[in-house]
C-alpha cells in the first residue's frame, strides 16, 4: 500500500457479483438517478455500489482493502450516467466474458492523441487483471483512465469494445462537473475559465438521448420524492 493505493488481494471472488464505483463531484441529483436506475432499471441479483468525492483509486483500494467477498466485476460509472435498458450490464459482462477483455468500454477517436481508446464514463473492469502492479491506476483530474487503460494493453490485457451510451444501454449526460463549476461562477476554481465554454451537456451525441434522459429523470422525481425526504433512501438504496 502507497499512498492509500491497495492493490487486489489474491483471493477468490464471488461469480456473479458486481461492485459499481462512481465519483460524485457536486452532482447531487444526478447522483441519486444513477442510483435510481441502478435500483429500479438494471436487472442484477448480486449489486454493491461505492460512492466517493472524486477518488476513484479511493474506490478500488476500499474495495480490495475488504476482508469481505471480493466483486468479479467493478463497473466504474461517471455519476451523470443514467441506466435505461435493464440488460445493461448482462450484455456487457456477456462481452467481457466471450472475449476475455480485463476492460470492457465505449470507444472514441481521440485527436489529442491520434488513436481509438475508451471513454472513461463507463467500464467493466475485471480487478484481478487490472487493478494490480504493473498496471497505473486511476488518477484525479484529465481522463482518469487514460494511464490505465495504456499500460493494461501493453501488459498483454484484453480490451474489448461496447457500445455502452450508442446502443442505449446507458444514457451519458456528460460535463455535469464542468456545469457546476460554471453555474457557481467561482472564478478562483482552476477549472473556471474551461468550463465558460465547455458546460453544455453533451449526452454522447446519441440522437434521442436528451429526450429519454429527461423521461427519466421525471419518472425518478416523482419516484423519490425531495432527496432529503425518508421516502429517498427507501428508493435508493439497493438490497444487500
Amino acid at each position: 500500500m502507497s499512498d492509500g493505493l491497495v492493490r487486489w488481494p489474491a483471493r477468490p471472488v464471488t461469480p456473479g457479483r458486481v461492485a459499481v464505483i462512481t465519483v460524485s463531484y457536486n452532482t447531487r441529483e444526478l447522483t441519486a438517478l444513477l442510483l435510481w436506475s441502478l435500483r429500479r432499471i438494471l436487472a442484477w441479483e448480486s449489486l454493491e455500489i461505492v460512492v466517493v468525492d472524486n477518488a476513484l483509486t479511493q474506490a478500488m483500494s476500499f474495495l480490495a482493502s475488504r476482508r469481505t467477498e471480493l466483486p468479479r466485476w467493478v463497473w466504474a460509472l461517471d455519476s451523470d450516467v443514467v441506466v435505461s435498458r435493464p440488460d445493461a450490464l448482462e450484455q456487457a459482462v456477456r462481452r467481457a466474458e466471450e472475449t476475455g477483455a480485463a476492460v470492457v468500454g465505449e470507444p472514441w477517436w481521440d485527436d489529442e492523441h491520434a488513436m481509438d481508446r475508451f471513454l472513461a464514463y463507463s467500464l467493466l473492469i475485471d480487478p484481478v487483471h487490472v487493478w494490480r502492479d504493473g498496471i497505473e491506476p486511476f488518477v484525479d483530474g484529465g481522463d482518469p483512465a487514460f494511464g490505465l487503460l495504456q499500460s493494461a494493453e501493453a501488459q498483454g490485457e484484453t480490451l474489448s469494445e461496447f457500445s455502452f451510451a450508442r446502443d442505449g444501454y446507458v444514457i451519458h449526460r456528460g460535463r455535469s462537473s464542468l456545469f457546476t463549476v460554471w453555474a457557481s461562477d467561482d472564478t478562483a476554481h482552476p477549472d473556471h475559465w474551461w468550463a465558460r465554454d465547455h458546460h453544455e451537456p453533451h449526452f454522447a451525441l446519441v440522437d434521442g438521448a436528451a429526450a429519454r434522459h429527461d423521461d427519466l429523470l421525471r419518472a425518478f422525481r416523482a419516484d423519490v420524492g425531495p432527496l432529503d425526504d425518508p421516502k429517498a433512501l427507501k428508493a435508493l438504496t439497493i438490497p444487500a
